[in-house]
């Protein structure tokens, strides 16, 4: 007996020891100790120049440390946890792995809690730097091992969320979907259960001498604290005493929970018949005769640009939910410029709702760009068509660049909505002032630097290109800024609108860097 219980222990472990040998010998494991390391420190020297501007450096330096910790372990969450199944999927091996005789409490183990293992040392080892803490004032011992102990139980959830989206979906694209669209409504929730305790006790004047109201509010109480934004911020307030508190609870509890989810799901799926992980997305079949407008008909005379305008970008389907998407967003700024409330003497202002529109339509054309560009090379290098079309008699420049042209066709309507907003009422004065904010300019070549480095990614990456970028884009805005407002002090306005010109021409050589990249890669890609 005793043995048959080595035996299963063995079997279970097996995929786990070996993931974890594999990942402490991965440089990006190692890379990204020392991007966090290097976060810490450059905190900690920020920390250090703007001391005389505030009291407690210590607790402002950790809790800095800690928000930044928060978000690394949520782009990781959407990018590394919740591919741990699915690209086993995408690669045709997970039945191989029940074949061998690996069950799936060891598959799942060895998959997804390796994974868990690993960012829990990331984090771990920044412990005793975050001590020095301490020792600059503000904060206390408990107070570090509180905010740890919370990071330590959302790392939990979100690691098995991911692991259950992936047990869920057949593709890295849809597991990172799904997860992304759980993690809003992590955040969300919350705070619509905030909003809701503060009406009931403010406009409906709720007690909790009321039994059933009491209940209510508790509830809500508890759901508004059960987010990670609220418990770090409490973890790092002034007299913070170490409670179990909500967050802690739930989200461990709700790890554990969408663990044992996705090990009895686990079965259904590893029978599942192994199936194309490609789509035709929005593309319908020309056969349907309700919807041969949205397929794809009969290839252009640029093949390419006909492929990528339909395969990748959704085609004339995708048209119209764009179109729908930024009419949308004008609906949204209209409504919110707009008095819902009786009052005669006020009339909606046009210009508010086109700066409004405009200061929303140009990220969101970026994101739409960039979710494109994730798609455009790493598809052919996902269906080992890369080298197929690397072979065909065009230089690699014009099949590059057939392909962006592609995707830039799907995307016209934003570039229509824009241009449509400067004819809008304010929207001349907005255009007039682009020439003399060099801080637009920066925020502008921000965007386009987001592009290209999901571009760059997609060709190096299984997944998660586009989440990457976006944490890279954010994480060079915060440093670039910081360095700015700090060379800036004592300048006055011009020294500081010089530097963001300056950072905006950086940027743009940035970009053009990429370009050669991508060209670069190409080749390199399609011998493999």
């Amino acid at each position: 007996m005793l043995q048959r219980v080595l035996s299963f222990g063995r079997g279970i472990s097996a995929l786990f020891f070996r993931s974890l040998r594999t990942e402490s010998r991965s440089l990006r494991m190692h890379l990204l100790w020392l991007l966090l390391l290097v976060v810490i420190y450059f905190t900690l020297w920020i920390v250090h120049e703007t001391t005389t501007s505030f009291g407690a450096p210590g607790l402002y330096f950790f809790r800095c440390v800690m928000y930044l910790n928060a978000a690394f372990v949520t782009l990781l969450g959407v990018s590394f946890f919740s591919t741990v199944i699915s690209e086993e999927k995408e690669e045709d091996t997970l039945g191989l792995m029940t074949m061998a005789g690996i069950s799936a409490l060891g598959i799942l183990l060895g998959k997804s809690t390796s994974r868990l293992f690993q960012v829990s040392l990331l984090l771990a080892i920044q412990y005793p730097f975050t001590l020095l803490a301490v020792t600059m004032g503000g904060l206390m011992p408990v107070q570090i091992a509180s905010a740890y102990t919370s990071l330590l139980a959302y790392t939990i959830l979100l690691a098995n969320v991911g692991l259950l989206c992936s047990v869920a979906c057949r593709t890295n694209r849809n597991a990172s979907g799904l997860t992304t669209f759980w993690l809003v409504g992590y955040l969300s929730i919350p705070a619509f259960a905030y909003a809701g305790r503060m009406y009931l006790l403010t406009e409906l004047q709720w007690t909790t001498a009321n039994p059933l109201h009491n209940l209510l509010l508790t509830s809500l109480d508890w759901i508004a604290r059960s987010t990670i934004i609220t418990d770090l911020y409490e973890a790092t307030a002034t007299g913070h005493q170490f409670i179990w508190s909500p967050q802690i609870v739930s989200n461990t509890l709700g790890g554990l929970i969408c663990f044992l989810l996705a090990l009895g799901l686990f079965g259904f799926v590893a029978k599942e018949p192994s199936t194309d992980t490609s789509s035709r997305g929005l593309v319908a079949r020309r056969t349907n005769r309700h919807l041969r407008f949205f397929s794809a008909g009969r290839a252009w005379s640029l093949p390419l640009v006909w492929k990528d305008f339909f395969f990748t970008a959704g085609g004339w389907a995708g048209l119209i939910i764009r179109c729908l998407l930024y009419a949308g967003l004008y609906t949204l700024c209209f409504a919110a410029n707009r008095p819902w409330h009786a009052n005669a003497g006020y009339t909606i202002r046009w210009d508010d709702v086109t700066h409004g529109f405009q200061f929303f339509a140009h990220p969101l054309l970026a994101i739409d760009i960039a979710l494109c560009a994730s798609r455009v090379f790493h598809d052919e290098i996902r269906g080992q068509t890369l080298s197929s079309l690397l072979m065909l008699p065009e230089s690699t420049l014009n099949l590059v660049y057939s392909k962006i042209f592609g995707c830039a066709i799907a995307t016209f309507p934003g570039f229509l909505a824009l241009a449509v907003s400067f004819c809008l009422p304010g929207g001349l004065e907005f255009l007039r002032e682009l020439g003399d904010e060099p801080g637009f300019w920066w925020w502008l070549m921000n965007l386009l630097f987001l592009i290209h480095l999901t571009a760059i990614y997609s060709l190096y990456l299984r997944s998660g290109a586009f989440v990457l970028a976006l944490g890279t884009m954010i994480g060079t805005m915060i440093f670039t800024g910081f360095i700015m407002a700090l060379l800036s002090i004592g300048g006055g306005g011009n020294e500081h609108q010089a530097l963001l010109g300056l950072a905006a021409v950086g940027l743009g050589l940035i970009c053009a860097a990429c370009h050669a990249i991508i060209l670069l890669r190409m080749p390199s890609l399609g011998q493999r």
